[in-house]
């Protein structure tokens, strides 16, 4: 497979992964919204006091958070006796899965802890909400929670709320608010990066690492949705979310190695593709494996992690390399994003597997946060000098194919279009070259100056150019000589003797000095439909001007 082929199907690649991204981010909105989220805001009240549990035949009470001790299997259960009237059609929401609390009124189970398809650990459960509606019959009746499963020789009790369905659901989101404000920071940043991809597109200035930019930061804010608590409680396929988070998580380093890999002279280290094979391949072989009943997603999520460590240090050793041989400015701003996410995921890994904390992902969103404001940064500081050079580059072109005091194409341009001619004269029905020459110039510049003479110059270079630009192409080949070339040309030669003669009264009304313009002119076929070699065609266009020079042709009442 060559290069471009390669390149190609590298771009359709990511290209289908991106849309994916977006249709399964769609999808999760949709899930949330049917899921009953949105609705009106109400007030949430604590139902912290009022609660006891029995130990050794004795009523211990409690005030919410509390941490309970408990030995390997002993159970826990909490009463709570305080609900009135008042608490009529309310909901109450809190921690606990992780326990296996289950929810009960008056012996009636309101809310039992159950994983069905996806198994969660330890530090999964912990972040999930545990909601339970009351009911209209409340009062007198006793609420119990139920825990069954203590983690570290404890049970650690969080509050428990109480409130309508939509009060819940607002406290929820402020809850989750600092997962949620950055997956809507990704988002929009995301956004952003892709109308830049698609603006150096347009521009003809194609910048993949914006749109690598743009699918990494899709992908975090999904996996930040589907990670929450909030997502998979309001969701009416949780399941489905969580297979959703782990397969974001799993390929949340494609984009930054395909990033990494379009940085200055980075494409050489083949070790990044082996890198983005490598987590390719961990999402295929975990989906097989859970397919097969061999593993849960969450028994192979240690290695996921080993992979990411493995690969953002190998990610900045490279960088590091790279930086002590060119010194670029990109390359240090990337290895210091680098660093930062690499310190943010070993805290958070860290805070994961020692001590099963769960807000470890906040660390790592954190760390993700400031190291996409560097990549982002340092792809618009190069868009930004990409831009310029472009600019920069046009400039000099343009100043190399015109000619600085007329604006018309340069004498090396019309000699190379004439080879271009010359080189495949036949497939072109008829081409009028014309010589047109200032009579005089020389003169006006002894008498009057050379100011004098450029007038001169401008002048008939606009009055060439106003009369040919829309049937041919303009040149100023010498001081006071000028070519033109007419393709297919559709009237007779006069017309454009009268035409120019026209135009030269009309422009020279104006005009200090008196001066006129003489030209010549020959096709490319002869009448009877052969070719002329490009040395007569030249030759001939050439003698006439002289001929015509001669004549003083075009004299009359020019100004």
């Amino acid at each position: 497979m060559d290069y471009r082929k390669k390149k190609n199907l590298i771009w359709k690649g990511e290209s289908f992964l991106f849309v994916v991204v977006l249709l399964v981010f769609g999808a999760i909105f949709a899930a949330i919204h049917t899921g009953g989220l949105i609705q009106n805001q109400d007030s949430v009240q604590l139902l912290n006091k009022g609660w006891y549990y029995i130990k050794d035949g004795k009523k211990q009470e409690i005030t919410l958070p509390a941490e309970i001790p408990a030995k390997t299997g002993e159970k826990l259960i909490l009463y709570n006796e305080s609900l009135g009237a008042e608490s009529r059609g309310m909901t109450v929401v809190s921690t606990g899965a992780q326990y296996d609390l289950v929810i009960r009124l008056n012996g009636k189970i309101l809310y039992e802890y159950k994983e069905a398809m996806f198994s969660k650990n330890v530090q999964m459960r912990s972040k999930v909400q545990c909601i339970a509606a009351l009911g209209n019959d409340t009062e007198g009746k006793v609420l119990t929670f139920s825990y069954s499963a203590p983690q570290r020789g404890k049970y650690v009790i969080e509050p428990v709320c109480i409130g309508t369905g939509s009060a819940i659901a607002w406290y929820q989101i402020r809850k989750a608010a600092i997962p949620l404000g950055a997956a809507t920071i990704m988002i929009v940043l995301s956004m952003i990066a892709l109308c830049i991809c698609i603006y150096m597109r347009i521009r003809q200035m194609p910048d993949r690492r914006f749109r690598d930019v743009a699918l990494f930061l899709m992908m975090c804010s999904i996996w930040l949705v589907t990670d929450s608590s909030l997502a998979q409680s309001y969701s009416r396929c949780p399941e489905v979310l969580c297979l959703i988070s782990f397969y974001m998580f799993m390929l949340l380093a494609v984009p930054m190695l395909r990033f990494l890999q379009n940085i200055g002279n980075m494409k050489k280290y083949r070790l990044l593709d082996l890198g983005i094979f490598t987590f390719y391949l961990n999402a295929v072989l975990q989906g097989v494996l859970v397919i097969l009943g061999a593993f849960e997603f969450k028994d192979m999520l240690f290695v996921t992690h080993i992979l990411l460590f493995v690969w953002v240090l190998i990610s900045a050793v490279l960088l590091i390399r790279e930086y002590r041989k060119h010194k670029q400015r990109e390359i240090h701003l990337l290895l210091i994003a680098y660093i930062i996410v690499g310190a943010s995921g070993i805290i958070a890994l860290i805070l994961y597997w020692l001590f099963e904390i769960s807000y470890y992902g906040s660390i790592f969103e954190l760390g993700n946060l400031v190291f996409l404001v560097l990549v982002i940064a340092d792809a618009v500081m190069m868009m930004a000098d990409n831009v310029r050079y472009r600019l920069e580059s046009q400039a000099y072109e343009r100043l190399s194919r015109e000619d600085g005091m007329t604006g018309l194409e340069t004498r090396a341009n019309f000699e190379k279009k004439l080879e271009s001619i010359s080189a495949d004269m036949g497939r072109y029905r008829d081409i009028l070259l014309m010589y047109i020459d200032i009579d005089q110039l020389r003169v006006i510049n002894e008498e009057y100056g050379r100011a004098a003479g450029d007038e001169m110059v401008v002048i008939s270079a606009r009055c060439v150019e106003n009369v040919f630009q829309e049937k041919g192409t303009c040149y100023r080949i010498g001081g006071d000589e000028f070519a033109v070339l007419v393709y297919d040309p559709e009237v007779p030669d006069e017309f454009w003797s009268e035409r120019l003669k026209e135009e030269l009264r009309n422009i020279g009304r104006g005009c200090r000095h008196r001066f006129s313009l003489s030209l010549g002119c020959s096709h490319l076929r002869n009448k009877d439909g052969s070719l002329k070699s490009m040395g007569e065609w030249k030759y001939e266009a050439d003698r006439k001007l002289y001929e015509n020079k001669k004549k003083g042709d075009l004299k009359n009442g020019v100004y």
